[in-house]
């Protein structure tokens, strides 16, 4: 995409942003058609952004093999010993607190038994399409960390995606690079690329869409 468009996009939804109580998200929307009735149009892809648009909370689903020390960096570790403890209250608290669940391979039967309803119902369940399955010989600490700046981009029923890309605190040059490279990312996999794509637009949380 143009870099001065989305740059002057930019410009006028934070101009244009009114003060709130909270730090207003900056998103990406791409609205999405098909050529035919027959044509499927279906986003699902985990992004590694260039700028960091989120704090990413990580939970990772263990056996007792793991040592605790290369589990530290993720947000939090639940060893399947423990999966007795979670009621259905407190299984719906978890997967909307964090953004990406990790499962180690051995336990996946257990973990996908008590926790995998929820999870699935959010698209959070742990799959090898994410990298979120943990194999033997895998470098936790690296695993963990190349989530920083990941986002997962999901088409709606309506076509249609909404990805944050920044506020309306970060750099602009920061903004276009995520917005290039969710825009990029979704066109190649669209069965006839950017034929599938109607409209492109960028907005605040509480402000009007600005088309790019």
């Amino acid at each position: 995409m143009d870099s001065n468009r989305i740059e002057e996009a930019i410009k006028k939804v934070k101009g244009s942003a009114k003060p709130r109580k909270f730090k207003q998200a900056i998103d990406l929307i791409i609205v999405l058609k098909k050529k035919s009735e027959k044509e499927k149009i279906n986003v699902d892809l985990l992004l590694h952004m260039p700028h960091k648009v989120n704090d990413v909370k990580t939970c990772a689903f263990v056996g007792d093999d793991i040592p605790s020390d290369q589990l530290n960096g993720f947000s939090k570790v639940i060893k399947s010993t423990d999966f007795k403890n979670f009621d259905k209250k407190s299984i719906r608290k978890l997967v909307r607190d964090y953004d990406f669940f990790f499962a180690e391979s051995s336990i996946m039967p257990q973990m996908a038994a008590k926790f995998g309803k929820n999870l699935t119902n959010i698209n959070k369940m742990p799959n090898p399409k994410t990298n979120t399955i943990i194999n033997p010989g895998m470098n936790l600490q690296n695993l963990a960390k190349s989530m920083e700046k990941a986002v997962r981009v999901l088409s709606k029923k309506n076509l249609a995606v909404s990805v944050k890309v920044g506020d309306v605190e970060s750099n602009d040059k920061d903004i276009i690079d995520n917005v290039n490279t969710v825009y990029e990312a979704v066109k190649s996999v669209l069965p006839d690329g950017e034929n599938n794509i109607s409209k492109v637009y960028i907005k605040t949380t509480m402000g009007k869409p600005v088309k790019l």
